[in-house]
């Protein structure tokens, strides 16, 4: 998606009565932007459309600010600024512009003593000083696979899975923004709605005081995956058993790495010293391997937990 992309051509009708001339006039695809602003467009990824809403924004408030030649009316522009802060938060990325249309923009660059017909550079210099971090962030951004760490086939059958989505959500957010704090208290917590998810699905109910390292054990028990369960196939043979010894340890490392003060959900005592992306990247595939895994097995139809379910 482009900024032309949120034009549309529209026909001209001629006074009185209404006839087409042949003309054609290009306004705002309103209904687009509605659109972005309720959630994804199909075929158009929201980053894409980030960008394309913030060059029409800015272009539109440097010509406002310039010589008042903008495009857009005060409810498009007021709706164009909704959009882009929608969209750029979907992808993780806050966007603060502190007016809301055309007048408060006027009102904003008085403020900031950027008024008379010789403001209007200082005016531009408003708009590049507001949109430019967002520009940069938003290129490096689209340039990235833009992809749920969970595939979409590991959660096609859930009943709820919103709470899985949140956190992966905040996951795509602390890359995004750099943060491994958030990352990891993101991954533990990942770990933690899924196996609640698990629990749910299986007719369980979730013990509101259960720490992570039970509900982590109790999931995993419920599909036959713990290592201390007897199973045919694969699933029992001493390998598979190592790996699910593993794949448990994985998951209450993360939660013990962030309940240690190197993830957000607790307050650190102090500036996590030594903290890299890496560590990151090494709790989120952490979470994600556990995750799938369990989420796999549940959709499974031929997985030991399902064959041992009583046949209809």
């Amino acid at each position: 998606m482009s900024e032309v992309d949120l034009f549309v051509d529209e026909p001209v009708t001629g006074w009185p009565w209404g006839q087409e001339t042949g003309d054609v006039e290009t306004k705002l695809n309103e209904a687009l932007v509605s659109s972005l602003i309720a959630g994804p467009v199909e075929g158009h990824r929201d980053v894409d459309a980030a960008l394309a809403l913030l060059e029409l924004v800015d272009n539109e408030l440097r010509a406002y600010g310039t010589d008042s030649s903008q495009q857009l009316s005060e409810k498009q522009i007021a709706m164009a600024l909704r959009a882009l802060k929608a969209v750029s938060a979907r992808v993780g990325v806050e966007i603060k512009i502190p007016f809301s249309n055309f007048g408060t923009f006027r009102s904003y660059w008085t403020r900031k003593g950027a008024s008379g017909p010789g403001g209007w550079g200082a005016r531009r210099a408003i708009v590049h000083e507001l949109l430019t971090p967002a520009f940069e962030v938003l290129e490096q951004l689209a340039l990235r696979p833009r992809h749920s760490p969970l595939p979409a086939q590991s959660l096609k059958d859930l009943k709820d899975p919103a709470a899985i989505l949140e956190q992966l959500q905040r996951i795509q957010r602390a890359v995004v923004q750099d943060d491994p704090a958030l990352a990891i208290g993101s991954a533990k917590e990942l770990i933690e709605s899924t196996a609640k998810v698990v629990l749910i699905e299986r007719g369980e109910v979730v013990d509101g005081k259960a720490d992570i390292q039970a509900l982590i054990k109790k999931a995993q028990e419920l599909l036959l995956l713990h290592p201390s369960q007897a199973t045919v196939g694969p699933d029992g043979s001493d390998a598979v058993k190592k790996i699910l010894g593993g794949a448990t340890s994985i998951a209450v490392g993360v939660a013990e790495l962030r309940n240690r003060g190197w993830g957000t959900g607790h307050g650190a005592a102090g500036r996590r010293v030594g903290l890299r992306p890496r560590h990151a990247h090494l709790a989120v595939n952490a979470a994600v391997t556990w995750c799938q895994l369990m989420l796999d097995t549940l959709q499974d139809p031929d997985a030991p937990w399902s064959q041992a379910q009583p046949k209809p």
